[in-house]
């Protein structure tokens, strides 16, 4: 959870490194903008990102959590967040992308534009890497919600349900259907997902 503008720069700085081409200076963005192709640019999923982590630091700093501070840092901060809403909300139309504040922890990495839809319920650890048409969720509404160790891989068109346990360094195979609890250090796959390789 960002709380302070130093996890905010840490979370950002590990969410940066596979968005080169983006985090650099102006005048390298803008050469990349117009010389990188549809397929490998990241323009937007990376302010989706970087608009998502401001997004989380002004919410947990805002009225709508229950903590002791100043109420002017209150409101200024419940300001910056309902103009970050409208960005971020902007931003998903674009994209295709739907996760919310505090859902994912730092260092995560989305390959190529597409939907990808998270349950707010859902905690996910750091290190994710994440392709479009997932579906992170409960099985029925108000039920709960995956938990997702880190250094997880989960590719295109796989789905998580319900309130299950996914470990450490999981690879889960596109278009695989989650319903169960997962180990650390394996690969699924499958309607419904299944243990196919264990790693080393």
């Amino acid at each position: 959870m960002i709380k302070t503008k130093k996890q905010l720069h840490d979370c950002l700085n590990a969410d940066s490194v596979n968005y080169i081409k983006r985090n650099t200076s102006f005048k390298k963005s803008f050469i990349n903008t117009l010389a990188t192709n549809p397929i490998n640019d990241q323009k937007y999923i990376w302010a989706y990102i970087k608009e998502l982590r401001y997004n989380e630091f002004y919410l947990n700093n805002s009225f709508l959590v229950k903590e002791k501070k100043n109420i002017l840092h209150k409101c200024y901060y419940t300001a910056l967040l309902i103009l970050s809403n409208l960005k971020l909300k902007r931003l998903s139309y674009k994209t295709g992308i739907q996760i919310p504040p505090n859902a994912i922890e730092e260092g995560l990495t989305i390959w190529h534009y597409g939907y990808i839809i998270i349950n707010g319920e859902s905690h996910i650890g750091n290190k994710l890497t994440i392709y479009p048409g997932v579906e992170i969720g409960n099985k029925v509404p108000g039920g709960k919600c995956p938990i997702i160790g880190n250094k997880c891989f989960i590719g295109a068109g796989a789905k998580i349900f319900g309130g299950i346990h996914i470990g450490n360094n999981v690879t889960i195979a596109p278009n695989a259907v989650v319903v169960k609890d997962v180990p650390d250090n394996c690969v699924v796959a499958g309607v419904p997902a299944k243990i196919i390789k264990y790693k080393n």
